[in-house]
């Protein structure tokens, strides 16, 4: 899941309300945040024709096609419009669905971790650490008691 109070967030929302899915509200982020991440990008106001405008449909499109991708920028721009905003990177805004995606497709081997690498656009370590802290995370939800601290100890 993205993280709570987020600009990613927010387009997920927006993005959601636009095309009515949730799926290809994250596809559709993700593609801007893999595109534009790390970059400050003005969202032109609704029906401009810029060449930013024009790179958000671009992105889109390849992303979740062509329609969706058009009732998606019309609604980014309607809401978010007339502002410059820090693009999250995707592996910032998206942390726990790429370490989903990284472990499930690390296999150990220095080609898948090549491959990982190239992809992410990070290092060695860095899809080490990922690995690391999924499993840990998977492995805490074994464990996961009763939150309010009251167990079922006093049956016994």
């Amino acid at each position: 899941m993205i993280r709570e109070r987020s600009l990613a967030g927010d387009f997920v929302a927006a993005a959601r309300e636009a095309v009515g899915n949730r799926q290809t509200a994250v596809r559709a982020v993700r593609a801007l945040c893999k595109w534009f991440g790390g970059q400050m990008v003005y969202i032109p106001l609704a029906r401009a024709d810029g060449k930013t405008a024009e790179a958000l449909r671009g992105v889109l499109a390849d992303a979740v096609g062509d329609r969706d991708a058009e009732t998606i920028v019309l609604r980014l721009m309607r809401l978010f419009g007339g502002v410059q905003y820090y693009i999250p990177k995707e592996m910032g805004a998206f942390p726990k669905e790429i370490a989903r995606e990284i472990y499930g497709r690390f296999d150990g081997t220095q080609g898948s971790m090549n491959a990982l690498c190239r992809e992410y656009n990070c290092c060695f370590t860095k899809v080490y650490r990922i690995c690391r802290g999924y499993l840990a995370e998977r492995a805490q939800l074994h464990f996961d008691f009763d939150k309010t601290g009251e167990g079922d100890d006093d049956e016994l």
